[in-house]
C-alpha cells in the first residue's frame, strides 16, 4: 500500500525584511529610477520625431504647410509643450513627461514637398544632465540622437 511521505513543514519567514534584503532593495531604487528616467528621455525624443514625421506626411498628403512650435503651457492653461499648426490653427498638443525639459531654437514648417523651411536641433534633458536630441534637416529628414 501507497503512503505519501509526511511533508516537512516550511520554517517561517519573518514578514519584514532580513537585512540583506534590505541592502539589494536599498541599491536597485535608485537603479531603476535611473532606468526610467533614461527611457523617458529616449521615449519623448522618438515621440518627437514622430510627430515631426507624421507633420511632414501630412503635409504631403493635404498640401497643407505644418508648422510645430515648442512653448510650454502653449495654449494657455493646457500642459503642453508642443503643438502643431494647421495653418492658422492650433492642432494637436503634447507633454513631455515630468522632469524632461527641452530647448529648442528651432520651429520647423513641412512644406507639401516635404521639406522643411529650417534645420535645427531641439534639445531634451532630463533632471541628470543627460541629453537625447532630435535633428531636423531642410530636406524633411528627422533623426534621432543620444
Amino acid at each position: 500500500m501507497y503512503r505519501p511521505a509526511l511533508a516537512t513543514p516550511m520554517p517561517r519567514r519573518n514578514p519584514f525584511l532580513s537585512g540583506r534584503d534590505g541592502i539589494v532593495l536599498a541599491f536597485s531604487i535608485p537603479m531603476y529610477r535611473n532606468l526610467t528616467q533614461t527611457s523617458q528621455l529616449k521615449g519623448a525624443a522618438e515621440n518627437i520625431a514622430a510627430q515631426l514625421r507624421l507633420s511632414r506626411e501630412k503635409a504631403i498628403a493635404t498640401g497643407q504647410s505644418q508648422t510645430m512650435h515648442f512653448t510650454a503651457n502653449y495654449p494657455p492653461g493646457t500642459d503642453c509643450d508642443y503643438h502643431i499648426h494647421n495653418g492658422a490653427v492650433v492642432g494637436p498638443c503634447w507633454a513631455l513627461p515630468n522632469g524632461i525639459s527641452f530647448s529648442s531654437s528651432v520651429s520647423p514648417t513641412m512644406f507639401s514637398d516635404g521639406r522643411s523651411n529650417v534645420s535645427g536641433t531641439i534639445t531634451l534633458q532630463d533632471q541628470r544632465g543627460h541629453q537625447a536630441t532630435v535633428s531636423v534637416q531642410t530636406s524633411g529628414l528627422v533623426l534621432v540622437g543620444q
